[in-house]
C-alpha cells in the first residue's frame, strides 16, 4: 500500500506542473465512452431520450478502448444514453480487459436483471453505478418519468450476486440533487448502506446537449438556508460512517452552484489534463460541453492529446472560461486527497485483478 501512495503521490506532483506550466506531464486516469446516444428514461432534465435509437459499431468502440489505452488511460466509464441497450457492452468491457484498462459503466438501472447484467459480468465489469434521484416511487417517476419498481429490484439483485464475481470492485449510486429530491436524500443514504452499496450526489446541470432547464426543478434564492441544511445533514452522515463517497469540500459547494450557479472561490479546474472524453461518433472532448478536438476515425489520440488545440482547451479550463460546472467527474478531482485515493484505488484493483488472472 506504501507503495501504491508513493506513486499516487507522484502522480499529483507531476499533476500540478501540468497545471503550472499547461504542458500534459500526466497522461489522464478516467475517460468516458458513449457506448450509445438514446435512453429507456425519460429523465426531465435530459432529452437524449428523444434521439433515434441506434448504437454505433462494435469496432468503433474497440478503437476507442484502443486509443485511451495506448494513450495511458487507467479507467474507462462506459455512459449512455443507457449503456445496458447496447447489446455488444460486454464485448467492450472484454476488450477494456485485454487492454488492462479498469470498466466502469453508468446505468439508469431499469435493465438491471440477469439477462442484460449477467453477460457484462461474466465479462469482467469492475465497477457499476447507477443513477438514482429518489426512493420515493412518485418523487422518481415526477423525474424520470418511469417506474422505480425495475430499479429497486435491480439493485437488490445485484446485492445479492455480486459477492459471485470478484472483478466486481465497485457498486455505487449517482444521485442527482434538483428541488424536487434534496429532501429525500438521506432516505437514500439508509437504503444504500441497508445494501452496503456506496452513494455520491453531484448538483443538477443544465443538460449540455438539450438545454433543458426544468423550473421546478431549480433552487430558488429562498431555498439557500434549507438547502445548507440539508449537505450539512449529508456531511454528517458521512462523518459518522455512511458510504457517501464525495469530498466533504465538494458537497459544500453544491448550495451556491445549484442557487447562483456560482463556484468557490480560487476553483481551479484540472480536468484536461486528469480526464478526457470520447463521444458516440469517437469525436474528442476536453470535457462534454466543450466542442470537438478531433476524431479517432482520423487522428491519433496520443497527437490529439498533445496539440496545440487541446492546450488551448485546457486553458480555457483552467481560466474558468466554459461553462462552469460543478460536476463530480471534473471538480471532485480538485481535492487532492480525493484523487489520491482514486488513485490508489485504481492501482489497487489492477494489482487484484491480476491476481485473479493468475498473473505474476
Amino acid at each position: 500500500m506504501k507503495e501504491i501512495s508513493q506513486r499516487a503521490k507522484q502522480y499529483i506532483d507531476q499533476l500540478s506542473l501540468s497545471v503550472e506550466k499547461n504542458i500534459p506531464y500526466v497522461t489522464p486516469l478516467t475517460a468516458s465512452l458513449q457506448a450509445n446516444k438514446w435512453c429507456n428514461s425519460r429523465c426531465e432534465y435530459c432529452g437524449i431520450w428523444k434521439s433515434n435509437p441506434g448504437n454505433p459499431l462494435v469496432k468503433d468502440l474497440f478503437l476507442a478502448v484502443n486509443e485511451l489505452s495506448e494513450l495511458g488511460v487507467q479507467m474507462v466509464s462506459l455512459t449512455g444514453g443507457e449503456p445496458f441497450l447496447n447489446n455488444d457492452l460486454y464485448q467492450v468491457i472484454q476488450r477494456m480487459n485485454d487492454k488492462r484498462v479498469i470498466s466502469s459503466t453508468m446505468t439508469n438501472g431499469l435493465l438491471l436483471n440477469q439477462k442484460h447484467l449477467q453477460p457484462i459480468l461474466e465479462a469482467g465489469l469492475n465497477s457499476l453505478c447507477v443513477s438514482l434521484d429518489s426512493i420515493d416511487p412518485d418523487i422518481y417517476r415526477s423525474i424520470r418519468g418511469v417506474s422505480l419498481g425495475p430499479v429497486l429490484k435491480g439493485l437488490k439483485y445485484v446485492a445479492n450476486i455480486r459477492s459471485q464475481y470478484p472483478t466486481l470492485f465497485v457498486v455505487s449510486i449517482n444521485c442527482v440533487i434538483s428541488k424536487a429530491n434534496i429532501d429525500g436524500v438521506a432516505d437514500l443514504v439508509a437504503f444504500c448502506n441497508d445494501l452496503d452499496i456506496s452513494v455520491g450526489f453531484q448538483p443538477l446541470h443544465r443538460s449540455f446537449e438539450s438545454r433543458y432547464n426544468p423550473e421546478r426543478l431549480q433552487f430558488l434564492s429562498e431555498d439557500l438556508l434549507p438547502l445548507k441544511r440539508q449537505i450539512e445533514k449529508l456531511i454528517k452522515m458521512k462523518q459518522a460512517g455512511s458510504r457517501i463517497d464525495n469530498d466533504e469540500a465538494y458537497l459544500l459547494g453544491f448550495p451556491d452552484f445549484l442557487v447562483y450557479k456560482r463556484l468557490p472561490e480560487r476553483t481551479l479546474c484540472t480536468a484536461g489534463f486528469t480526464t478526457i472524453s470520447v463521444d458516440v461518433d469517437l469525436n474528442v472532448r476536453s470535457c462534454w460541453p466543450k466542442k470537438p478536438i478531433g476524431n479517432l476515425h482520423s487522428q491519433k489520440l496520443t497527437e490529439l492529446w498533445h496539440s496545440d488545440i487541446y492546450s488551448q482547451n485546457r486553458a480555457s479550463m483552467l481560466a474558468l472560461d466554459c461553462p462552469k460546472c460543478w460536476l463530480r467527474c471534473h471538480t471532485d478531482y480538485l481535492s487532492v486527497q480525493w484523487l489520491m485515493n482514486l488513485l490508489d484505488k485504481i492501482l489497487l484493483a489492477k494489482s487484484i485483478k491480476s491476481e485473479f488472472r493468475g498473473e505474476a
